[in-house]
């Protein structure tokens, strides 16, 4: 009797565990879970055309050094290349599967935001020529020529620092290993928070002898003169494509195995708003060294 009141307890028992772990699996799971969070500071690498003269002096109507003569003066052409720096902290979603049953291990929906700077420069210079003195040899005659060269540049650099929401999908090998790699697709959209413009002048004279492009500088008093001019706030875009490595740092105690050290490399290409002129295009490569911990 007591053998039989045992059997009959022991298949209740594993009825009602069986009816849990059938009720367990059918409940829905959020959509979005999230399971860790990240910051990743680093550099921006990028190129762009040159701005014209007539860009600058759109952007600046009142600079004081852009309304200056010009004549003689040649800007450069073609592409410049710079750098700045950037800034990523984001949180990072498991999504769950149609089902809601349960979430997908290697795919990630990351929101957060970035800070990135875009920059347009150009450079004008001119270089005049002017007979300074002549030396003739006591013994033979002959005359020696000297020139006075006079080197005038203006520099214009226009930047924009601006804060955007950053916005990817993520996919990576195994989550669960020590050492995995991701990769995915991402958009990243946000407005200024900075924007102006540098103008620089400086000049300064050298003595060389006739048909040289060498010789002796001296001071010809002409101070350096630079000025910054506030502009208007910018909108900006971004698509990319990040991928990177990531590291977990412990194997054994839970607190490190909590955190990963990441770098991301994000090619992109940029698409920035100014007011006073229109659009800018410029390509480009993020890399970042970062911390992420998993919760």
């Amino acid at each position: 009797m007591l053998f039989t009141g045992i059997a009959c307890l022991a298949i209740t028992a594993s009825f009602c565990q069986n009816e849990i772990n059938v009720q367990n699996s059918t409940i829905k799971k959020r959509k979005l879970k999230v399971v860790d969070a990240a910051i990743a500071p680093g550099m921006t690498f990028h190129v762009s055309p040159l701005g014209s003269f007539s860009d600058f002096q759109r952007i600046n109507p009142k600079s004081v050094l852009l309304n200056e003569n010009m004549d003689g003066y040649t800007l450069s052409n073609g592409f410049m290349a710079s750098a700045g720096p950037t800034f990523s902290a984001n949180l990072g979603f498991n999504i769950a599967n149609k089902a809601k049953t349960e979430y997908k291990s290697n795919t990630q929906l990351r929101i957060g935001i970035t800070f990135s700077e875009i920059s347009m420069s150009n450079y004008l210079s001119k270089t005049d020529r002017k007979r300074f003195d002549t030396l003739t040899s006591s013994q033979t005659g002959q005359m020696v020529f000297s020139d006075s060269v006079t080197h005038s540049s203006y520099t214009m650099n226009y930047k924009t620092q601006q804060l955007r929401i950053d916005v990817s999908i993520i996919y990576r090998t195994n989550p669960a290993a020590r050492w995995s790699v991701f990769g995915g697709i991402g958009i990243e959209a946000g407005e200024s928070i900075m924007a102006y413009t540098d103008i620089n002048h400086s000049e300064y004279s050298t003595v060389t002898p006739a048909n040289s492009t060498s010789g002796t500088s001296y001071n010809t008093n002409t101070p350096y003169r630079s000025e910054r001019i506030i502009n208007k706030n910018t909108y900006g875009y971004a698509t990319y494509l990040p991928m990177g490595v990531d590291f977990r740092i412990g194997n054994k105690r839970e607190f490190f195995k909590q955190l990963h050290v990441f770098y991301e490399a994000r090619p992109f290409v940029n698409y920035t708003y100014i007011p006073e002129l229109g659009s800018i295009n410029s390509v480009g490569i993020k890399s970042a060294l970062g911390l992420r911990v998993t919760i």
